[in-house]
């Protein structure tokens, strides 16, 4: 495995690429122009310069804002730096401790005496609960997927449907949008300088670019308890292998970490600890997509300083149990690996759901739905008269790989061919017409 390569995207996905990217796109840049780079990079340093001096706090993305001691702290999740040890070939156990190690550096400038177990209850309270039974992290595993329960389905939905995230741009305040005239000026000079634009778009370039920043990185005193900013993929991102992870469009999203509720009540057993993960870990991935967002596997990672198959693992058993499509590049742009969510989706069709039903239940489109129960009746079709997956895929026009999932889905819902007959008879299908 190269760990480069797997952790690059993370890396990439920064606040100046962010920038070049919005300037490839608004102006005459090309997505790989040192100059935007340039302009960006001298954006970000002259106005982090002034907000310094001015006292100005900002939160950037991946920096979990608390508040201690009557002043605002960010501890922050993420940085490159933590990848050090393991694309050295270490664990993410030895990036973690760097994590804490920053967290509790910047704790300790308000609160000297902060105590271990304070640091982790904030960033890693799963550390503090493992091993405290009555029983272990795997009984807690939902193994396949339930029958639909409507009542749970019911108060699912109304938690679901309250998630209503305020827009990082509607917290744009009067720091945000009004700027000293002299940096304004210094940088319009510097653009027109380097970039050879007039001074009338320099500007506009300037303000645009401050702006994103603002965004992305929103004054600390506009956050609450428990809240991040986040650069996120967008729901429309192309994910085309050919497109370069730097390329694909962003989004700023910030996320709701804590709620207050869960600061004063904190789980002490594995139980109370994992559930209480798996509704954190949703809410976040649900405010990422109602601000037009995707959170993947590694953002989640750094978020709650779990690894990513452990995340994975409690996404897989909280659909599993609620029958709820939780909202990731993996479920909305059929992305990587994600099983889970066809199999929620067949299971429903198959107990006699409408795509309508199914698309509100799960939280999927109805197109999307559609696509899912339209290609599993036709791989059964196929299988049926043991037409080969590869074949499968030219015809379908579909991914070895989504080919091979269905045909698994097949012969888990159907393991005989009398059972998959009777169920295409159910459909309307007629054998005897097929083959005269």
């Amino acid at each position: 495995m190269n760990r480069q390569k797997v952790y690059r995207p993370l890396v990439e996905r920064n606040l100046e690429n962010y920038q070049v990217q919005y300037l490839a796109r608004r102006y005459d840049f090309g997505k790989e122009s040192r100059i935007a780079a340039l302009i960006a990079a001298e954006v970000n340093r002259r106005m982090d310069e002034v907000e310094t001096c001015l006292g100005v706090r900002r939160a950037r993305p991946f920096e979990l804002c608390i508040h201690q001691r009557g002043q605002d702290v960010t501890l922050p999740l993420f940085r490159p730096e933590y990848l050090q040890p393991i694309l050295a070939g270490g664990t993410f156990a030895e990036a973690r401790s760097m994590v804490f190690d920053a967290c509790s550096q910047r704790l300790r400038q308000v609160h000297p005496l902060v105590e271990p177990e304070e640091v982790l209850a904030i960033i890693d309270l799963w550390a503090l609960v493992r091993g405290k039974g009555p029983n272990r992290y795997v009984d807690n595993l939902q193994p396949s997927v339930t029958p639909l329960d409507e009542q749970d389905t019911a108060a699912w939905k109304k938690q679901i449907d309250s998630i209503r995230p305020k827009l990082p741009t509607a917290r744009l305040g009067v720091l945000d949008l009004s700027v000293p005239h002299s940096v304004v000026k210094g940088l319009v000079e510097f653009v027109v300088t380097e970039a050879g634009l007039g001074p009338v778009v320099a500007r506009q370039l300037v303000e645009e670019l401050i702006t994103l920043r603002n965004i992305c990185c929103p004054l600390t005193r506009q956050l609450k308890y428990g809240e991040m900013p986040l650069l996120a993929t967008h729901v429309h991102a192309s994910l085309s292998e050919e497109i370069a992870a730097r390329f694909r469009q962003q989004v700023p999203v910030i996320l709701t970490v804590w709620t207050p509720e869960e600061l004063r009540r904190r789980p002490k057993s594995v139980p109370e600890c994992l559930a209480q993960l798996k509704r954190r870990i949703v809410r976040v991935c649900f405010e990422a997509y109602r601000q037009n967002g995707l959170l993947n596997l590694m953002d989640l990672q750094w978020i709650f300083q779990i690894s990513t198959a452990r995340i994975s693992e409690l996404i897989r058993s909280f659909q599993k149990e609620h029958n709820v499509v939780v909202p990731t590049p993996g479920t909305v742009l059929d992305a990587g690996r994600s099983m889970t969510h066809k199999d929620i989706i067949v299971n429903l069709h198959l107990q006699g759901y409408t795509v309508k039903e199914i698309g509100k239940i799960t939280y999927h489109s109805p197109r999307s739905v559609d696509n899912y129960v339209g290609t599993f009746q036709s791989v059964l079709i196929l299988r049926l008269f043991n037409v080969p997956p590869r074949l499968m895929a030219r015809l379908l026009r579909k991914s070895p790989y989504l080919i091979k999932e269905h045909v698994e889905l097949v012969r888990k819902f159907y393991p005989n061919e009398d059972h998959l007959r009777q169920y295409l008879r159910e459909q309307g299908v007629n054998f005897q017409s097929i083959i005269s």
